[in-house]
């Protein structure tokens, strides 16, 4: 069976100037989300993210495209329904809760007929806090507090969630448990959703497909597996990887950077590529008085270090393992790691070292 798209967006620009041709936060943004389905929508700080959701909300009304809600067109340039009618719940990082109100009150508080309150015992059931419900949000941890919140937007009968940065504010132990939580509560109440965030690990994890954004603009939009695979743009590979970005001379058949030649013979001369993006954990680091790298960082992450090592005023992250220890400061030799996987850009070229 064919799923049905819970929400379409159409070629949809907006800018907060006057002059639609300049500025555009938003630059002709098109995705679908179908019924039951968790749309991630990743990208750094200023990308547009916070004003495609106001879009969506009915904060904002587009200067250009259209928004359609199961059917409904809810937002164009000449068309905007008013938030209250469009049955979208809002889940925010803050909770937005109202403190005078107790937890089944608070989540009662959207609903129209107040003669059945089934739907609140269930979803406080369901989420697990049935047995704080005269409890105030003062009297509730971080992760009670946000369950509360999506009980709240899903109440009055809501098919659509806006999630803006839902887990941000939680420690990890309760962010962890919380958002693999949410697809099963989403699927519990056949509801879609669309989760903003700037996080690639929690948008991969949890999510059906994720969108990815920079400068006003959705680079791709996949599975999280094809994205890590088959990286449409130079961006969507140094920040859903964390890959290093390098630039490249390209001539007879090798392909030259900072860090060595490749042979890739298989490729054609005419191919216009510029730029190689390849993991931290494909390039390998040893100390050498003689080096022509020097460490300027140094993180533990567990069972691994990741370096930040200057190379010919070129910064490398490199990934390796703990007993690969060098000091900040030290000088040190990089190399790339045979048969491991880079890729070209412009294009998304897959090959091996």
């Amino acid at each position: 069976m064919t799923q049905e798209n819970a929400l379409v967006i159409e070629n949809l620009s907006h800018t907060y100037d006057n002059n639609k041709a300049t500025n555009l936060i938003l630059d002709s943004i098109n995705l679908k989300i179908k019924d039951g389905e968790l749309l991630g929508l990743l990208g750094p700080s200023g990308c547009g993210k916070t004003t495609l959701l106001r879009l969506i909300a009915g904060f904002e009304s587009p200067k250009e495209g259209k928004i359609i809600l199961n059917n409904n067109e809810i937002s164009s340039s000449n068309n905007i329904v008013v938030p209250e009618k469009r049955n979208i719940g809002m889940v925010f990082q803050d909770y937005a809760l109202f403190p005078h109100l107790n937890v089944f009150d608070n989540a009662k508080f959207g609903l129209k007929n107040m003669n059945n309150l089934s739907r609140i015992e269930y979803l406080l059931n369901v989420l697990g806090i049935d047995n704080l419900k005269n409890r105030y949000p003062h009297e509730l941890s971080g992760g009670q507090k946000q369950r509360l919140a999506i009980a709240r937007a899903l109440a009055p009968g809501t098919s659509f969630l806006l999630l803006d940065e839902p887990f941000c504010s939680l420690d990890l132990n309760v962010k962890l448990r919380l958002r693999s939580e949410l697809p099963t509560i989403l699927r519990n109440f056949n509801a879609s959703g669309l989760m903003v965030t700037h996080d690639p690990e929690e948008a991969m994890a949890i999510c059906n497909k994720v969108a990815v954004m920079n400068d006003g603009h959705i680079h791709q939009i996949d599975e999280p597996s094809e994205l890590i695979n088959n990286p449409k743009t130079l961006f969507v590979s140094s920040f859903i990887l964390g890959n290093n970005v390098l630039k490249i001379n390209f001539s007879g058949g090798i392909i030259n950077t900072v860090l060595g030649s490749i042979n890739n013979i298989n490729l054609q001369e005419n191919l216009d590529i510029k730029y190689l993006s390849i993991s931290p954990k494909s390039i390998s680091i040893e100390k050498s008085t003689n080096g022509k790298g020097t460490v300027i960082s140094k993180e533990y992450l567990g069972d691994y270090f990741i370096y930040k090592v200057l190379v010919e005023e070129i910064y490398i992250r490199v990934r390796t393992c703990l007993t690969n220890n060098i000091a900040i400061g030290e000088k040190c030799n990089l190399n790339l790691i045979k048969n491991m996987q880079y890729f070209l850009f412009p294009g998304g070229i897959k090959n091996k070292i």
